[in-house]
């Protein structure tokens, strides 16, 4: 499934109604005016990355030449807030960062406010198809039933992502990795639970 930043969507969203009012595509330059953007390469960037995403085109030979890549018109979208990085390996600290998203297919079991998404840092969650670089969509609540995929908060503000068991007197964070030890704590603080992975097959890096 593609994804995109906050940046890209608002581009997108910008080049459809530019195109609509007007019946032909923003300029590079009239995108970079409408959102601030200080040099024409880095509109560069966010374009290739779209169109590599397969959400716009150029038509060659046609001045003004993006479009929009057309959808099935019943796939609605949802915006979900990305704020920050979990590890899946050691725990690492819980870090926000603000004021981006991801576009994700419209799910009726939530509403936008009840998701929010992190980036997997590290491997321990192979086994379950949970790879480095994915995007893990997170369910917010306090609780997990046994053998739910959990954010985990242990220690002083560490986060992983675990297969979470209540035993007898403790907590088992389970790795679905066998070159990765089990983690055991007496207290665990959970702030949610995974609800759906996407893996963006032309991710290049860093989330633009």
């Amino acid at each position: 499934m593609t994804t995109l930043t906050k940046k890209q969507a608002e581009i997108r969203d910008f080049i459809a109604s530019y195109s609509e009012e007007h019946g032909y595509a923003p300029s590079l330059t009239e995108i970079k005016d409408k959102f601030g953007i200080s040099t024409i390469s880095t509109i560069h960037e966010h374009i290739a990355n779209l169109i590599e995403k397969g959400v716009i085109k150029k038509v060659k030979g046609v001045a003004r030449s993006l479009e929009l890549v057309t959808l099935n018109a019943k796939q609605e979208f949802m915006s979900v807030p990305l704020v920050g990085v979990i590890a899946a390996g050691r725990p690492i600290e819980a870090i926000e960062v603000p004021d981006e998203a991801i576009e994700i297919a419209k799910d009726k079991r939530f509403q936008e406010g009840d998701l929010y998404a992190l980036r997997v840092r590290g491997n321990s969650m192979i086994g379950d198809g949970i790879f480095d670089g994915d995007f893990a969509i997170i369910k917010k609540q306090s609780w997990a039933d046994n053998g739910d995929t959990a954010v985990a908060i242990i220690d002083d503000n560490e986060a992983t992502l675990k297969k979470y068991y209540k035993e007898k007197g403790r907590i088992r964070l389970q790795p679905a990795n066998p070159t990765f030890e089990p983690i055991y704590r007496k207290q665990v603080e959970v702030r949610g639970i995974v609800v759906k992975i996407i893996r963006d097959f032309q991710r290049t890096g860093a989330v633009i």
